[in-house]
């Protein structure tokens, strides 16, 4: 499947909000995997744009390596932010998903392509107005078509290396005034995902939607 770039324009808690994604390949398996990224700017009644918030996204499109003789496992391994997805969704053997995803999910998977949910960063003004969860919402619509599975691994960005991402951003970001709490954070972060629908897959914090 093609991702394209695409923009989308909604109210979200009264407020004029745009996501706007970009699309990139990398090198090694750009035949097969996408970087998409998208920009969540404020419109205000002026119609001054402010970026407020950044998300990005991998696909993989497994289907087209199993047309080849190209590895799976390579697929996922050529970045270290979709390596962890391997072990978690696929059968070694097989090449296939899980068996067990289909239980957890209720759902029969159809379709072979993986979109992996990588970032969801607004910044502190903007929290709790659920324009994150209205962004991961439209992106999940726009590029999950022909995935058997969206996931992502659920972690809380305040306890990532401090030299992660632009120095700027991260400084507007304010991570260190989020909980230090770090099962709190957790947990927190799993219920806010859960609420689009995610799972948790046992044994870890790697969590699993239905695409479908």
């Amino acid at each position: 499947m093609r991702c394209d770039a695409a923009t989308k324009t909604k109210t979200v808690s009264g407020m004029q909000i745009r996501f706007s994604s970009s699309t990139s390949k990398w090198d090694g398996m750009d035949k097969y995997s996408t970087c998409i990224e998208v920009a969540v700017t404020c419109i205000d009644k002026k119609g001054n744009e402010r970026i407020i918030g950044k998300v990005r996204l991998f696909y993989l499109d497994l289907g087209a390596v199993f047309e080849t003789n190209d590895s799976v496992h390579d697929l996922f391994d050529i970045r270290s932010e979709t390596s962890p997805f391997y072990s978690a969704l696929i059968d070694y053997k097989t090449g296939d998903f899980k068996s067990n995803l289909e239980k957890i999910l209720g759902e029969y998977i159809c379709d072979l392509n993986v979109l992996i949910v990588d970032r969801v960063e607004i910044l502190p003004e903007f929290r709790g107005k659920k324009i994150g969860l209205a962004c991961l919402g439209w992106c999940l619509q726009q590029y999950s078509r022909a995935c058997g599975v969206v996931a992502l691994k659920c972690f809380p960005l305040q306890f990532e290396c401090a030299g992660m991402g632009e120095p700027a951003w991260r400084r507007k970001m304010q991570f260190g005034k989020l909980s230090r709490d770090r099962k709190r954070s957790l947990a927190k972060l799993k219920k806010y995902y859960a609420s689009l629908g995610f799972k948790v897959l046992p044994g870890n914090d790697i969590m699993v939607a239905f695409a479908g």
